[in-house]
């Protein structure tokens, strides 16, 4: 592994694991084994190197979805597949990095917010389309809204003021939107392959 790819890997955990802002230069110098002279001669400053590593965590989770999307026989297959990487993902992030990112890094996540929404939401479509086309999703959905409400569900659930993490653990709600989002625009035979993966 090249420098700035293991300064990115290491910093990018340090990250997800502490939030942003109890994560200093020094830190990742120390943890790296990288002298801070190396780190900023690969990244500007401390915004640089946050804005790549939420680059370099996309770029994997991208990676991760679409070995999942290949690896599924269906669209609800899919989807819990997702549903279960997606949890496991979220039990790992301090939820602070999600406050830190809004609250001191706002340009930042708003950048990436932009270029994220328009990739997600094409790949929603996508699958919508595909799980019409098996059945499993009623005719009707209109794909364009349906998509447009999933990623705005999506967006509320990091908000700390709608869903504080203190009383509402981030993957639980997530699993909640998942399912019932799901349910809402399943076929009956979309529901029965639904309710394999759900505990009666």
């Amino acid at each position: 592994m090249i420098i700035k790819e293991r300064i990115l890997a290491q910093a990018a955990d340090m990250f997800i694991k502490s939030g942003i802002r109890a994560i200093t230069m020094d830190d990742i110098s120390r943890e790296t084994g990288v002298s801070k002279r190396t780190i900023y001669e690969n990244f500007k400053d401390k915004d640089d190197l946050l804005r790549s590593c939420l680059m370099y965590m996309d770029a994997i989770h991208e990676k991760e979805t679409d070995e999942l999307i290949s690896s599924s026989d269906s669209t609800i297959d899919i989807v819990f597949s997702i549903l279960k990487h997606g949890i496991k993902a979220i039990n790992m992030i301090n939820p602070m990095f999600f406050v830190d990112l809004k609250k001191y890094h706002y340009k930042i996540w708003k950048e990436t917010y932009v270029i994220n929404y328009e990739k997600q939401l094409s790949r929603s479509y996508m699958m919508l389309k595909k799980g019409i086309n098996e059945g499993l999703f009623r005719k009707e959905t209109d794909i364009e809204i349906v998509a447009k409400l999933l990623h705005e569900q999506i967006r509320i659930m990091s908000d700390e003021q709608v869903f504080p993490s203190d009383k509402y653990p981030k993957a639980r709600v997530f699993e909640h939107m998942m399912i019932n989002f799901l349910r809402g625009i399943a076929t009956p035979k979309g529901l029965n392959l639904i309710d394999r993966y759900i505990p009666g």
